[in-house]
């Protein structure tokens, strides 16, 4: 049996060979995270994106993927205000593990 961690496995790294430019993919979790419906969601910390703050843009299930998903995207520079809470995700939601950091770069783009 596929579980909602081997499935966030697999999207997170789905999106990390469609974008190259990701250095850090981590899961956001939220108590109602064991209901079979709620949505897998991911951030994911990407070079090439505009700065926009914490836009979560919600995806229905697909192909392989069978449960609904949602993906936060944003900057390294970002990443350091939400670390240092100077950015926050919704009400409820808290970064879970990483599922993926690029090797040898932190995800403010330094060494």
């Amino acid at each position: 049996m596929t579980t909602r961690d081997d499935i966030a496995r697999k999207l997170a790294d789905a999106h990390r060979v469609v974008e190259p430019t990701i250095v850090r993919i981590s899961r956001i979790r939220t108590p109602r995270e064991e209901i079979v419906t709620e949505p897998i969601k991911l951030l994911e910390v990407n070079r090439d994106t505009s700065p926009s703050g914490i836009v979560p843009i919600a995806f229905g299930p697909s192909g392989s993927i069978p449960v609904p998903s949602v993906v936060v995207e944003i900057t390294p520079e970002e990443f350091e205000k939400l670390s240092r809470q100077g950015l926050k995700l919704p009400l409820g939601w808290e970064l879970g593990e990483t599922l993926y950091e690029a090797v040898g770069e932190a995800p403010n783009g330094g060494p």
